[in-house]
C-alpha cells in the first residue's frame, strides 16, 4: 500500500498521471490542494467526496476540485484508481468560461456510475493524459494537457446534462450555502472584469461580506477576495495567451487604473510579469 499523496502537484508538474490504491486517504477525510478526474479500473470501495458518499467499483468516475474533502474506506484488496491530477490554476484555465451549472453539477454529483461506453471514454483520455504526462520533452506539454483537460470536462459535462448521473445519497444540509455559492461563481464570471471587491458581490447577494466570507470559505476552502482574484487572473492569462491586445490594452478592459497597477496584481500571484507570462506561452 502507498501512504504518499498520489494527487500532489506542483508549480513545476501542474499535472500528474498515474493509477494507486488510493491508501494515503484511507484513515481520515483528506483534504485535497489539487483537482483530479478518478476512475475505478479494479475492486471496490467506500467513497466520500466532500460529504457525498458512494460505493467505487470498476468504471465509477469520481471528481475532486481543489480544496474538496476525499476519503476511500472499506477498500477491496485489488482496488485501484487511474487518476489526472490537476492544480487549481491548470483547473481554472481549462474550465474558463465553462457555464456556472458545471460547478454545481460536480458538486452535487462527484461520484458518476457510467454506462459502459463513457467509462471507456474516460479510459482512453487517461491513456492520453498519460502519454502526454510522460513526454517530458514535448514543448507544449503543458499547454496540451490544458486543451486535453478542457476536452474532458466538456464531455464530462455534456454526459451529466444529457444522461444524468446516479448517485447513492444526496445530503441535505448545506442546499442554501450551496445555492448561494453558484450565485455568486456566475456573478463572479459576470462581473470580475469590471467588480474586484467582495462587497459588490455580497450586496448583490443581499448578505453581509461575513456571511459571504463564510459561504465561500465552506464551499472551496479559500477566502472569498482569493476566489475573486483568481478569476481575474484566469480573464488576464485568457487575455495575454489568446489575443494581441498590448498589456495596457489588457489592464483598460480589465478596468485597472493603470497598466503598472495591474502589472503589480498580476505578478503578486504568478511570478511574473505580464509580458514574460505572455512571452513564455507563446
Amino acid at each position: 500500500m502507498s501512504l504518499t499523496n498520489p494527487l500532489e502537484t506542483s508549480a513545476d508538474e501542474p499535472f500528474v498521471v498515474g493509477e494507486s490504491d488510493f491508501a494515503y486517504f484511507s484513515e481520515q477525510p483528506q483534504r485535497c490542494e489539487s483537482g483530479a478526474i478518478l476512475l475505478c479500473v479494479s475492486g471496490s470501495a467506500r467513497v466520500e467526496v466532500d460529504q457525498v458518499q458512494g460505493l467505487a467499483r470498476r468504471d465509477t468516475l469520481v471528481f475532486v476540485l481543489g480544496g474538496w474533502l476525499l476519503r476511500i474506506a472499506e477498500r477491496s484488496d485489488d482496488f485501484r484508481l487511474a487518476y489526472c491530477a490537476f492544480s487549481r490554476d491548470l483547473f481554472a484555465e481549462a474550465a474558463y468560461r465553462i457555464e456556472p451549472a458545471f460547478f454545481r453539477a460536480l458538486h452535487d454529483q462527484p461520484i458518476s456510475y457510467t454506462v459502459a461506453s463513457i467509462a471507456e471514454g474516460a479510459a482512453v483520455w487517461l491513456k492520453m493524459a498519460d502519454y502526454t504526462y510522460r513526454d517530458r520533452e514535448n514543448l507544449f506539454r503543458n499547454t496540451i494537457i490544458k486543451n486535453r483537460l478542457q476536452n474532458m470536462l466538456l464531455d464530462i459535462y455534456d454526459k451529466y446534462q444529457r444522461y444524468g448521473v446516479r448517485r447513492q445519497r444526496t445530503p441535505e444540509v448545506g442546499t442554501r450555502l450551496q445555492e448561494l455559492f453558484h450565485r455568486f461563481v456566475a456573478l463572479v464570471h459576470e462581473n470580475c472584469t469590471r467588480q474586484r471587491e467582495v462587497s459588490f458581490y455580497a450586496d448583490r447577494l443581499c448578505i453581509s461580506t461575513r456571511y459571504l466570507s463564510t459561504v465561500v470559505g465552506k464551499a472551496v476552502h479559500i477566502p472569498v477576495k482569493e476566489f475573486i482574484d483568481r478569476a481575474v487572473l484566469t480573464e488576464m492569462k485568457m487575455l495575454l495567451q489568446s489575443t494581441d491586445l498590448s498589456v495596457q490594452q489588457i489592464a483598460f478592459r480589465m478596468h485597472f487604473p493603470d497598466q503598472s497597477y495591474m502589472g503589480r496584481f498580476f505578478k503578486k500571484y504568478t511570478g511574473q510579469s505580464p509580458t514574460e507570462y505572455r512571452r513564455m506561452k507563446r
